[in-house]
């Protein structure tokens, strides 16, 4: 006798088992399996990978073009080097794949060279990952507010405004470290 069992109903993940997850579907990918096998593999539909997959396409950005051009060719150096040691050995058959390295070299390398303008936009990107990063480590307000405080509080910077002086110099005979020459006790000679 045959028993009908009604399907296990899997516990639904996390953030940290979908990462893992969209960790080990790009893996899968990468290795060449089918949207089918790592849907079987992962008890999920087939159209439900497409999703994560066109999901997180989305959302990773992109590199400039001079920026992949030099990731291009940071990863050309290797076929080159092997090319020319086989045609160093005497393996004519290594100048065909050596010549096409050269030419993608050539190619990759006017992008590569190509004046980068750092504009307002390359600027308020900067900053927004700035910012992010610092939201992610948990810097807000509040915190630098405790961090100025306690740095002020153990002299490790300066009270706010100190040392901004109002014309040329700064005057520095409020602090403890200034000696005023003029009035400093005299010296005692050292007798040798």
């Amino acid at each position: 006798m045959v028993e009908d069992k009604a399907p296990v109903r899997r516990r639904r993940l996390g953030a940290h088992g979908l990462m893992f997850r969209r960790r080990r579907i790009f893996a899968s990918l990468r290795e060449g399996y089918t949207y089918e096998e790592i849907a079987a593999e992962e008890g999920v539909s087939p159209s439900r990978i497409r999703q994560i997959v066109s999901q997180e396409l989305q959302q990773r950005a992109v590199d400039s073009g001079a920026e992949h051009a030099k990731l291009q060719l940071d990863r050309l150096a290797p076929a080159i080097q092997l090319a020319a040691e086989g045609i160093a050995a005497g393996d004519i058959s290594a100048i065909t794949p050596y010549l096409k390295a050269l030419d993608r070299l050539d190619r990759y390398q006017t992008v590569a060279s190509a004046n980068q303008v750092y504009d307002d936009e390359a600027r308020k990107k900067l900053m927004d990952k700035i910012n992010r990063m610092a939201e992610n480590f948990g810097i807000n307000a509040e915190f630098e507010a405790a961090v100025k405080a306690h740095l002020e509080k153990t002299r490790g910077i300066p009270p706010e405004g100190w040392g901004e002086a109002e014309g040329q110099g700064a005057d520095f005979a409020g602090s403890p470290d200034f000696i005023d020459e003029a009035n400093a006790p005299e010296a005692t000679p050292w007798e040798g």
